[in-house]
């Protein structure tokens, strides 16, 4: 074990919880400093300090914050999530000072893991943005592929509909389906999505300015035979309504009934039910991507092939700032993030993102607007390769890959 550690850290904390029916402010988070050696750093066997470079967050942590549904997200508590950190000091024989690991942490500056065999640690591969393991490689992509992969099985020729199509998910999906031959619909919420996603190929339509129903009629008049469901709401039940006999509904996240910023998710369940059942529909309900956690590693080595080959194109938001951890994680249920929200702790050089002070003067008028911490990072790796079928094994391809991380000792 390494000898150094830094001897404070900032962290986020819970400062209340708000109801499904409320809108989340980033006043739901507070942040203050702690002793990394004091009482709250459980720093002992088994366990890994890591200096985090990146968080990453997804919305189904906004169920969390009702009630505090889970431990970590009690008021005055520090939440959990995905991040991607460097090692500082470990008590994991097989976890080395120095590498850059993804792990499942409390959301810190300098933050500390008690690895148990239930954690999973991901070693990075050091070819690859180290972001692409919070989003497309993570549980993104995984949440995508596995489901289609297990479940829905897409064809060629088939007509499908993902919604928030401009999510992480939505984005995988999307691109995965498209690999198959399938003829790819996308619901989103904005036309700056819509112009993205028709550059994938995508037939999107905005569903805050055009009529559901009619764009749906417009874009598949022969009906759909996928649901790729990440929102529920209006948008859901219209494409149940025009399904064919026999389709598939895959329900992965339910965004527009998380939060109240975007207004009523609309949407009549009964019908939907009613139609599932006269029409024969394979509905998968609610899946649950750690369901399938034995296939992760494999999972994420065959989703970065296909993104070292060009196949697969990431798309991030990235905001700068763990003290904009708050507004960052409110911003999903705005509609502001395309792909993965992700937060980065330090700059290209390495310099931390400080915090602006509470009494700093205001700056000076500038001619030019200052850049905002806010940013859509699209990354592609080489030129596109020619067709392949999505889920046919695949030569190898130079580079580390993930590998299981070994039991410990």
């Amino acid at each position: 074990m390494a000898s150094f550690f830094p001897t404070s850290t900032t962290e986020c904390y819970v400062t209340k919880h708000v109801r499904n029916s409320e809108i989340l402010e980033n006043n739901c988070f507070e942040y203050g400093g702690a002793d990394v050696a004091g009482p709250r750093c459980r720093f002992a066997a088994n366990c890994i300090l890591l200096k985090v470079l990146y968080i990453g967050l997804e919305p189904y942590m906004r169920v969390f914050c009702v009630t505090g549904k889970e431990p970590e997200w009690d008021v005055g508590r520090v939440p959990r999530g995905k991040v991607i950190g460097e090692v500082l000091a470990s008590n994991v024989p097989w976890i080395t000072v120095g590498t850059k690991v993804k792990v499942t942490a409390p959301w810190r500056t300098y933050t500390w893991v008690e690895i148990t065999p239930r954690v999973l640690v991901e070693e990075l591969d050091n070819t690859v943005p180290p972001e692409l393991y919070l989003g497309l490689a993570g549980s993104g992509g995984r949440t995508a592929r596995l489901a289609l992969e297990k479940l829905a099985k897409p064809q060629a020729g088939h007509v499908a509909l993902v919604t928030a199509a401009a999510s992480c998910v939505g984005l995988a999906a999307c691109q995965l389906m498209r690999m198959e031959g399938v003829t790819v619909l996308g619901s989103c919420g904005s036309d700056r999505k819509v112009t993205l996603l028709r550059k994938l190929g995508v037939k999107a339509f905005n569903y805050k300015t055009e009529n559901v129903d009619e764009a749906l009629a417009r874009l598949a008049p022969s009906g759909i035979d996928y649901l790729f469901d990440n929102t529920a709401g209006r948008v859901r039940t219209a494409a149940i309504k025009i399904m064919r006999g026999g389709g598939v509904i895959l329900t992965s996240g339910r965004i527009a009934r998380y939060d109240a910023f975007g207004g009523p998710a609309g949407g009549d369940e009964a019908l939907e039910k009613k139609i599932i059942y006269e029409n024969c529909l394979h509905d998968y309900g609610q899946f649950f991507v750690g369901h399938f956690s034995g296939d992760f590693v494999e999972c994420t080595s065959h989703i970065i092939r296909l993104y070292k080959r060009g196949r697969l194109k990431n798309f991030d938001t990235i905001v700068d700032g763990f003290h904009n951890l708050g507004d960052a994680f409110a911003g999903i249920f705005r509609g502001a993030n395309v792909g993965r929200t992700v937060v980065r702790l330090y700059d290209d050089a390495g310099a931390f993102f400080e915090a602006p002070a509470a009494d700093a003067p205001a700056p000076a008028p500038a001619p030019a607007p200052a850049p905002a911490p806010w940013r859509v990072d699209v990354r592609v790796a080489s030129a596109p390769a020619p067709p392949s079928p999505l889920y046919a094994a695949e030569a190898p391809v130079p580079g580390p890959a993930p590998a299981p991380a070994p039991a410990p000792a």
